[in-house]
């Protein structure tokens, strides 16, 4: 997806406040899913198998800057799909130039939110996203699609 960046998401030295990223990375993972047609499966409201997700861990390397009115692309993939957990891998590039700005990984844990404890992602949400990922491509080695690439 792409997204310009507004002035209320730049700090006083002029660059994307690095905090902002991780909100990026939500944004692009929330982007993919529906591209996906799988927002359903993930939307608390929907109350989809009886679980909820959780936010468990968010890792963000930046590699180069961003700053007001910049045009970033936003890419999220499926990374790793584990007992309960998820990883998405999340980029972020300068669109003018493809340079890269940031990379995230992302964590979400299933859980039973009567008892507020991790369980196992359910099956048909797990059969989804090995849908999406394609046998063909390992998920601990894939790298982050871009909107408007071929699968």
């Amino acid at each position: 997806m792409r997204r310009r960046v507004p002035f209320s998401d730049v700090d006083m030295h002029g660059h994307v406040h690095n905090g902002v990223y991780c909100s990026y990375a939500e944004t692009a993972i929330n982007e993919f899913l529906r591209e996906e047609g799988l927002t359903e499966r993930f939307d608390p409201r929907a109350d989809a198998h009886g679980v909820v997700y959780h936010v468990k861990r968010i890792e963000l390397d930046y590699e180069g800057s961003a700053g007001f009115d910049d045009v970033l692309d936003l890419a999220a993939a499926v990374h790793r799909v584990g007992n309960s957990s998820l990883t998405f891998s999340v980029a972020v590039t300068r669109a003018e130039d493809g340079a890269p700005v940031a990379r995230a990984e992302v964590v979400w844990v299933c859980v039973d939110p009567g008892k507020g404890r991790p369980r196992p992602l359910p099956e048909p949400t797990r059969k989804a996203l090995a849908a999406v990922r394609g046998p063909e491509r390992p998920a601990e080695t894939e790298a982050p699609r871009r909107r408007n690439e071929e699968r």
